[in-house]
């Protein structure tokens, strides 16, 4: 075989497509298995930010939360330490609303939305 088989082989294996959905429409994104995603929004019930970071090695994972211990515990109850139970999700689709507003960054390119939602799936790798 030759090495444009393998090549083309090796880009499919590294490239992601991400499908996002908002109030704006859908936009395709081509992103690599390196690419870093952060979310950014402020809880409504505590006042305080919040920062989720994951990567797309092939699912949407290795989500990371950022916060003040009030936050944390309003999310778990205090019954569980929340990175560690987040380490362990993979999804192929996440949807974020707030009525607030939120920033959805992948790669280079930020989304934001305010009273409303955004949907993310990843197309590939299926």
């Amino acid at each position: 075989m030759s090495w444009a088989f393998w090549f083309s082989l090796l880009a499919l294996a590294l490239i992601r497509v991400v499908e996002v959905e908002g109030d704006e429409g859908r936009r395709y994104l081509l992103l690599t298995a390196w690419d870093e995603a952060r979310v950014e929004f402020v809880n409504s019930v505590t006042g305080r930010p919040v920062l989720l970071e994951f990567r797309m090695p092939w699912a949407f994972q290795n989500f990371r939360a950022f916060t003040d211990p009030e936050t944390e515990a309003y999310y778990t109850g205090g019954e569980y330490p929340w990175n560690r139970a987040l380490a362990k999700e993979h999804r192929k689709a996440l949807a974020y609303c707030s009525e607030v507003g939120l920033a959805l960054r992948l790669g280079g390119t930020w989304f934001r939305v305010e009273r409303g939602c955004l949907r993310l799936r990843l197309l590939w790798p299926p």
